[in-house]
């Protein structure tokens, strides 16, 4: 049976995602936002955290797939 803690280097990997997304979305909102209109705002936001979910599952769906074996 494998080690079942998760690897310290993804925790780390995702914190660094999840603060990277909150530079982005803030660096956005200062910057770029007011060129834009509400819904064209609210789906940057959106595309922006569908991004980060595409990568946190990338990272972490291979070690559980190996947690299940």
């Amino acid at each position: 049976m494998s080690n079942k803690s998760p690897p310290i280097k993804r925790v780390y990997a995702s914190i660094a995602v999840a603060f990277g997304w909150l530079l982005f979305l803030s660096f956005w909102l200062f910057y770029y936002a007011s060129s834009f209109g509400l819904i064209q705002n609210i789906g940057v936001i959106l595309a922006s955290l569908v991004v980060v979910g595409i990568v946190e599952v990338l990272m972490w769906v291979p070690w559980a797939m190996k947690q299940s074996e």
